[in-house]
């Protein structure tokens, strides 16, 4: 008689040579990373599955590889649109079927996606939590065939999150719509208290949980104390070399500090959500291709970055936790060679950032006259507006009614999180384009007008499914195709729009706010005023462990992130400021020792070495680099010599 636990393993074995395939054949890899391969064989097996992996650690995966072989649909919760986008492209460009729905597509765009993927042609399916809400949205959903729900940014669940999102609390109710799924939840940065609401918010049952250690071994953390931060960075891109990224806060810094290092001879572009799709595409292209550098940007830049060869990852501003830094840190050294995480601060940073945390936090009187002022811009009357998506003029709204823009992009946030509106940053979904004619109506529309017939076989040849669903296209590398100017491309795009041969949606510079609920009166406007404090209570802790991890320069940097994380650590990394500190500290005696000898005079390295034969040579040849990148001793023609001496 066979034995349970003897098909267990024939059908885990199974599993795993099935996985490696799948991995080989989309993905071109041999193995998988770390972990990778035990939290696919744990959703193959039927359990849900929580994994906890460090930025970089391949999480998307851990469900696309599964998904593929369990068939149907898997159903993917994500929190951004760029992030959406990004994996449903590159998940294309591998011949794999997958679809994104966002607050942003109209309901022709939703319908068609959704009726592609009931008759089986979609084999991910990426929808915002918002959505979910949406009751009719979540019966058209039931009739998928879902096989597998996947929810990245899963920390997004929790209040004790850096980013929690309120309609991230509502993806369990899914789980009445399709009983047998199970739920793959994946982040990059949870402390266990997000674990535990993670578990409990998701209902997860029959559990697995994996977590990759949080420790970078190639990754140097290092904090200073900086007032001249411009000329430091300078330094340091200079001694490092290659790709890198600075964050700062703001859209005006990020374009001053580009112009900054390109006077100083570093190629270098500013990246923020304020620039249109087409040049922050651009210059993410050119930074991929190592064309440009150094990126400057606001924390709009990150997700799906997936760039190997980063060397440095500076913050010239603190970020609001060390969950945030810690992903934004993490995008260094993903080819696992050495790399460099650096912040520069001075104390009046500290200050700026809890003066941002009382900016962060309008009174709810004032929420309310944002939310009053934003419906009467629009003109939404009383028990009106639900799916009503407009392009979001927050300057025009702000001079209209005479409130700062800051309280009004901050209302914003804490009316997402009550679910009364969804707000999506500007530019980030390209143009989309669909064919509505049949081939024969297309073919003697070319015939009658042949000014349009390079343009129709252009888009024919380069965009697949464009007859079955929307497609992201790109109206200047079309014209660069067909050799006319971008402008015409649109013009004919927009013509063949009117006359119904296609459905084309340019892409929109504006952010878009769409009203999840009808409009309420004020009075009506509820707020719950213990969740309120403990959001704030929660953010200023955060903002607390980032002035306190900055501040502590006593232990090495790399275990305060780990006990952060409630990850155990004893071992010191030796790589991080902290570390080194302590390193030069022990180094002194045999810095002095090599002064005295050349000062004498200069010495060969032979020289060298014979002289500093009674000390351990590992020890002394560090003293030695050590004053070497301190500029204090220098090498001029083969000879050891101390700076300034003759």
């Amino acid at each position: 008689m066979i034995k349970f636990s003897e098909i267990r393993i024939v059908l885990n074995s199974k599993a795993k040579a099935e996985s490696a395939q799948v991995l080989k054949k989309f993905w071109s890899f041999d193995t998988f990373r770390p972990l990778q391969e035990e939290i696919v064989l744990s959703v193959l097996d039927n359990k849900d599955t929580l994994a906890l992996l460090p930025t970089g650690g391949g999480k998307s995966i851990c469900f696309q590889v599964p998904g593929l072989i369990l068939g149907g649909t898997t159903l993917v919760i994500s929190p951004l649109i760029s992030l959406m986008n990004d994996q449903v492209q590159n998940l294309r460009k591998r011949g794999i079927s997958a679809v994104a729905i966002s607050a942003a597509m109209n309901y022709k765009e939703i319908d068609i996606a959704l009726n592609n993927a009931a008759l089986g042609h979609v084999q991910f399916l990426y929808v915002s939590p918002e959505r979910l809400q949406n009751e009719n949205f979540r019966q058209k959903l039931s009739y998928l065939p879902v096989t597998l729900m996947a929810v990245d940014e899963a920390h997004c669940i929790s209040q004790w999150g850096y980013d929690f999102r309120p309609s991230y609390t509502r993806i369990a109710e899914m789980r009445a719509y399709f009983p047998k799924v199970k739920i793959i939840a994946l982040t990059a940065s949870a402390t266990q208290p997000v674990v535990d609401d993670i578990v409990k918010q998701l209902d997860m049952k029959e559990l697995q949980i994996f977590r990759q250690s949080f420790a970078r071994e190639n990754l140097r953390y290092v904090v200073q104390l900086e007032e001249n931060k411009a000329q430091r960075l300078l330094k340091l891109i200079k001694n490092v070399g290659g790709s890198g990224i600075v964050y700062l806060r703001n859209r005006k810094k990020t374009q001053e500090l580009a112009a900054y290092l390109k006077a100083n001879q570093i190629s270098a572009q500013a990246y923020h959500a304020g620039m249109n799709y087409n040049d922050r595409n651009k210059i993410q292209t050119a930074w991929f291709e190592n064309k440009t550098q150094v990126i400057c940007a606001t924390n709009a830049f990150g997700m799906g970055i997936d760039k190997p060869d980063v060397r440095f990852v500076v913050h010239l501003d603190l970020p609001d936790s060390l969950e945030a830094y810690f992903q934004e840190a993490g995008r260094a050294g993903r080819d696992g060679q050495s790399a460099y995480s650096t912040v520069f601060f001075t104390k009046a940073d500290q200050e700026k950032l809890k003066d941002n945390f009382k900016l962060a936090f309008p009174e709810i009187e004032v929420i309310k006259q944002c939310y009053n002022a934003i419906c009467n811009y629009y003109q939404i009357a009383i028990g009106a507006g639900e799916g009503l998506g407009v392009d979001f003029d927050i300057d025009g709204v702000a001079r209209s009614y005479n409130i700062p823009a800051l309280s009004i992009y901050n209302s914003i946030k804490f009316l997402e999180k009550e679910n009364y509106v969804s707000f999506l940053e500007a530019g980030f979904e390209p143009s989309k384009l669909m064919l509505t004619a049949s081939k024969e109506d297309l073919y003697h529309f070319e015939l009658q007008y042949p000014k349009f017939e390079m343009l129709i076989k252009t888009l024919l040849r380069s965009y697949g499914g464009l007859f079955e669903s929307y497609v992201f296209i790109n109206e200047k590398d079309i014209a660069y195709r067909i050799k006319l100017a971008a402008s015409t491309i649109v013009e004919q795009l927009t013509y063949l729009d009117k006359n119904h041969l296609i459905s084309y949606l340019p892409h929109n510079d504006f952010p878009k706010l769409v009203f999840t609920q009808n409009r309420l009166n004020n009075k009506f406007l509820e707020f719950n005023p213990a969740n309120y404090q403990k959001l704030k209570q929660n953010y200023l802790e955060k903002i607390n462990s980032v002035i306190d991890y900055t501040n502590n320069d006593a232990h090495c940097r790399q275990l305060q992130l780990l006990r952060y994380f409630n990850e155990t650590g004893e071992k010191d990394c030796g790589r991080c400021d902290v570390c080194l500190k302590k390193k030069k500290k022990s180094n002194l005696p045999l810095q002095e020792k090599l002064l005295k000898l050349l000062q004498l005079k200069p010495l060969t390295p032979d020289e060298l070495t014979e002289s500093m034969s009674a000390y351990n040579q590992a020890a002394w040849t560090e003293a030695l680099r050590d004053l070497l990148d301190e500029e204090v001793i220098d090498v001029k023609e083969g000879l050891y010599i101390v700076k300034g001496k003759k």
